[in-house]
């Protein structure tokens, strides 16, 4: 069946490859993605592992997800396995579930009808199912158009995207322009991809994303949030994030918030290596490659901090209190950046807390401390402090004291604040006692 299938495809269409010559890790797929492609295959269907997984495969790094093709349509492939589901509206899709992996299974499509477009271009509905053929000419990148049969260990490559992998290049298969318009998260995608795998994206395609930019503001805010954060916790984040600020693109992630001018005025090529945002996501990606867990919310408070600290500060500067000021430039910041950007409700809770924490740093007396160190956002605050070292806005000696404080036992705990005493001239503040009334006779 195999022999027949690739029998059509005899006039140079694509390259058929054994992935044993290109040292493809098999190892590294899944079970639940070869069980699928096994029962696809048994059931008369054909069926391969695409984009993404395989590209990561051949680069040997472990793919975080694997997506299936098949010829056969979403009831169907609902028929065949018995614990899944359809999904989508945009795209039908298959979830399908095996042991604690979630698979998604999609059936080839056709090139998109112009009545399924909006106002911009971007593609709203793409349900046309049709040929392997056909599919393939929707696929975004080169280096994305790799069909692998794990089965018979081929690899099917129609636009060279195998020989763009080993130069290490991106290239968009069509007209770059329109397929950017058909879905513009391709521009935050092929960043992503190029961070990730340190692939060269051309000048060409560059000037071609710079111009595209103004689309991202036109997508759903939850697809390009959900994006986004894959960037920031792909271990690379340093360099996507240096792609942003040259492609000049945080405006329409963000807009009108000028979050990073800061950045923009040292120069995007070089930004200052010893800089606050420059830190804290190179230490980001140290902790992602070490497989630490990592806080959502903590990256948010650090993108999003200068602007607070900034605001806050002209609270500060009209007579406010420090900890009222920073409540009050904490939320008008996140309300505005809720605007634009899809929030969790737990992680505009973590940015809240993580920037009010800071002003109780300030307060060595008492059982402040005590009750500070015992919050669960703690590491979390003490981490951002340190980064607000880069920025001049506390010293060195603060963190290295609330560090030591943290790790120490409890009764060198109580000589550290009773040392602090005379240090900072703080003095234990008491409540005033009423005193009871004499009741008259």
């Amino acid at each position: 069946m195999l022999e027949k299938f690739f029998g059509v495809f005899l006039k140079k269409q694509f390259s058929s490859i054994e992935s044993s010559t290109l040292d493809l890790q098999k190892n590294l797929i899944s079970y639940p993605a070869l069980e699928i492609i096994r029962k696809l295959k048994k059931s008369g269907w054909d069926a391969f592992i695409v984009g993404g997984a395989v590209r990561d495969l051949l680069m040997k790094v472990k793919p975080k997800d694997f997506d299936i093709v098949t010829n056969a349509s979403p009831h169907e492939i609902k028929s065949i396995f018995r614990r899944s589901r359809i999904i989508g509206r945009r795209f039908r899709i298959v979830h399908v579930y095996i042991a604690n992996e979630t698979i998604e299974v999609s059936t080839f499509r056709k090139s998109n009808v112009s009545n399924s477009l909006d106002s911009y271009g971007r593609i709203l509905r793409d349900n046309a199912f049709g040929s392997i053929e056909d599919d393939v000419k929707r696929r975004d990148l080169t280096i994305n158009s790799l069909y692998y049969d794990p089965v018979s260990e081929r690899i099917l490559d129609y636009h060279n995207g195998i020989s763009d992998l080993k130069r290490r290049e991106i290239v968009v298969i069509g007209k770059t322009k329109e397929r950017l318009i058909e879905d513009p998260l391709r521009i935050v995608r092929i960043i992503r991809i190029a961070a990730k795998l340190d692939l060269t994206i051309p000048l060409k395609l560059k000037k071609v994303m710079r111009r595209a930019g103004s689309l991202l503001e036109n997508i759903p805010k939850a697809r390009l949030s959900d994006d986004l954060l894959k960037l920031f916790v792909s271990g690379k984040s340093l360099q996507g994030f240096k792609y942003i600020l040259e492609l000049d693109l945080d405006k329409h992630i963000f807009p009108n918030l000028a979050l990073f001018l800061p950045e923009k005025k040292r120069g995007v090529a070089n930004l200052k290596k010893d800089g606050f945002i420059y830190t804290a996501l190179k230490n980001l990606d140290v902790t992602v490659c070490n497989n630490e867990s990592i806080s959502l919310s903590f990256i948010f408070a650090v993108l999003f901090w200068e602007k607070i600290s900034r605001l806050k500060m002209s609270y500060v500067e009209q007579g406010i209190s420090e900890y009222i000021s920073m409540q009050k430039a904490t939320s008008e910041i996140l309300q505005d950046i809720n605007q634009n950007f899809y929030f969790q409700r737990k992680h505009i809770t973590g940015v809240r807390e993580l920037c009010l924490l800071q002003s109780r740093f300030n307060k060595f007396l008492g059982k402040s401390p005590f009750s500070l160190i015992r919050h669960a956002r703690f590491r979390s605050a003490l981490k951002l402090l340190e980064l607000r070292v880069k920025l001049n806005e506390v010293k060195i000696e603060t963190v290295v004291w609330w560090d030591k404080f943290y790790n120490c036992p409890d009764s060198e705990k109580i000589q550290m604040v009773n040392s602090m005493r005379g240090k900072t001239g703080q003095r234990r503040s008491y409540k005033k006692r009423r005193r009871k009334k004499l009741s008259t006779i």
